[in-house]
């Protein structure tokens, strides 16, 4: 039996624990076999069941493995050795196998030795170094060393420098001389288009396009085209640009997004264009560390009463309906609150602020988003809330844009993105809420800069992205939410925890909300700077008390809600 034949084997004997999926082989045709597998490999993780079956998740790791040996051409090559090692560190976390880790990080090595000019490289070396932290921290400081010197323009550099630090102390005495690799085919010096992630629903798209550097770009609206049969589409020219020979997307499913196409418009410009459903408005901007262009599409199939007429950075609203008016319009037609959407903040590689003992803030925010979302599940119901998601329930850092993503995707009626506060006055303490807005508040902007530190964007392009989304943002609502959020939390921790500060709402520009357009908030719950608050947070009853006062303020806010067309 040939290994090309094995690789059809190794598949078609998992099709039958899927039924639901529909074999679409072309005939010795890698990037068929890697889109099946990535289809067998989504449904395995929603599947409950065969979640449990460690024999399937090998099987599908296996598959993936077989592609790159067997389809060595094919464009899906990379992608497929890379997720290969990836689901063998699932494998691993999932079934406690040391074995399954070692196969990771074997795996992951050599897609660092055979793609080392892939975008993937950095982060299958994070991998590497991320197992091996877990049997020894002077090992993993060599290899996150080794990251930090191979991939000096990778975007987990940033990840690498902070773990390096932690790991500092186990330094080793004596540590080998990592040189860089240089390539003997790409010294262009262009900006490389090296990712393209999207999400989408009926009525809403965002589509973030990663960049290894920073780089200029125009964007542009063309009008569907009746006589050639094409939909709108919004595109983007990047300049001094070149599409990396191992860019992913992943394929695209449903919802108001049809096409994603990129390549060279000229020499050294590369243009990414999106084919939309239907078209309403839409918004463009950039964040930086790592540099990416975020666009975000909203259509409903039918044409909009008003959108934002673009030209260059000129933007005005168009539209028949005062400002005042807009963000009171769901109350006019009473509209219910049914699905959440709980956010903790920071996590995985990026722990957040740090208390004086060492706890850390990714870890307080998913106890309380889970203790928030626990009882939302249990009672919610009583007043109009029928479904509940977390942006995370492990460990996992998610970029910023991707958790408001998460939260249009999800249809949520209501964002509570969940953190921390620290200063570097240690006796600093109490509670405040905080909503999207511009705002010259110098401690409000500090509390931003802190929770934005994962990406970077200046004030100035931050105020310029701002005015896109502030009419949007339901900014009443909000603040109604918010002071409903933060006055319960006050009184709930009080009773129990005296003294509470009660810092009040303010507003400031956080990336995680931008975009929402729901009632959105911000809750810095205690400051972990503090010992006194340090200590508090380690309580699950301290915990639970935050999270009862978050539930009692998103009832309050729903309640209203239900009751505004008969007020």
């Amino acid at each position: 039996m040939t290994k090309r034949h094995l690789s059809f084997l190794i598949i078609s004997s998992i099709l039958v624990l899927f039924p639901s999926i529909q074999a679409s082989f072309g005939k010795d045709k890698g990037q068929d076999l890697y889109e099946q597998t990535f289809e067998l490999y989504k449904n395995l993780t929603v599947n409950k069941d065969k979640a449990q079956n460690k024999e399937i998740w090998e099987t599908v790791a296996r598959a993936f493995f077989s592609i790159d040996i067997d389809y060595p051409n094919s464009p899906k090559a990379p992608n497929s050795l890379f997720l290969s090692g990836k689901m063998y560190e699932e494998i691993g976390e999932r079934f406690n196998s040391q074995k399954d880790f070692n196969k990771s990080v074997e795996i992951s090595r050599k897609f660092v030795r055979k793609y080392p000019e892939s975008n993937l490289a950095d982060d299958a070396q994070l991998r590497v170094a991320r197992i091996v932290e877990r049997e020894s921290k002077a090992d993993a400081y060599l290899e996150y060393d080794k990251l930090i010197v191979e991939f000096p323009q990778g975007d987990m550099k940033t990840v690498a420098l902070n773990k390096r630090q932690e790991l500092k102390p186990f330094k080793p005495a004596t540590k080998p001389v990592y040189k860089p690799k240089t390539s003997s085919t790409d010294n262009s010096g262009l900006v490389k288009v090296n990712q393209i992630r999207h999400w989408s629903t009926k009525d809403y798209t965002r589509v973030v396009i990663h960049l290894n550097k920073d780089a200029s770009y125009t964007s542009r609206l063309l009008k569907p085209d009746p006589k050639h049969g094409t939909p709108p589409r919004l595109f983007v020219d990047i300049k001094g640009a070149t599409v990396d020979k191992n860019l992913y997307v992943e394929p695209i499913r449903k919802g108001l997004l049809e096409q994603i196409k990129f390549g060279r418009n000229t020499k050294d410009t590369v243009r990414v264009v999106l084919y939309i459903k239907s078209f309403d408005d839409y918004k463009v901007f950039a964040l930086k560390d790592p540099y990416r262009i975020v666009m975000d599409i909203e259509g409903s199939g039918n044409k909009s009463s008003g959108y934002y007429a673009k030209d260059d950075d000129d933007y005005k609203y168009q539209s028949g309906m005062p400002e005042d008016n807009v963000a009171s319009l769901s109350e006019a037609l009473g509209l219910k609150i049914r699905t959440v959407v709980i956010d903790a903040g920071h996590g995985g590689h990026d722990p957040g602020a740090i208390g004086p003992t060492g706890l850390k803030e990714k870890d307080v925010n998913l106890r309380i988003a889970k203790a928030l979302k626990e009882k939302l599940d249990k009672d919610g119901k009583k007043f109009g809330i029928t479904k509940v998601y977390l942006t995370r329930s492990t460990d996992k850092f998610i970029p910023l844009e991707e958790r408001t993503a998460i939260a249009k995707k999800q249809g949520a009626d209501l964002f509570i993105s969940i953190h921390c506060n620290a200063a570097r006055n240690k006796q600093a303490y109490g509670i405040e809420t905080y909503i999207l807005s511009l705002t010259n508040d110098k401690a409000s902007l500090a509390v931003a800069a802190r929770e934005n530190a994962s990406t970077r964007i200046s004030r100035s392009e931050m105020d310029k992205v701002l005015k896109q989304y502030l009419l949007g943002a339901k900014i009443e609502e909000s603040q109604r939410f918010a002071g409903h959020v933060q006055s319960s939390v006050v009184k709930n921790v009080s009773t129990k925890y005296p003294p509470v500060r009660n810092k009040g709402v303010k507003k400031a520009p956080f990336i995680v909300l931008i975009g929402a357009d729901i009632p959105s908030i911000l809750v810095e719950t205690s400051f972990i700077t503090n010992p006194r608050d340090e200590k508090r947070l380690k309580s699950k009853d301290y915990i639970d008390r935050i999270a009862d006062g978050i539930f009692a303020g998103v009832k309050r806010f729903s309640t209203e809600m239900q009751t505004a067309s008969v007020q």
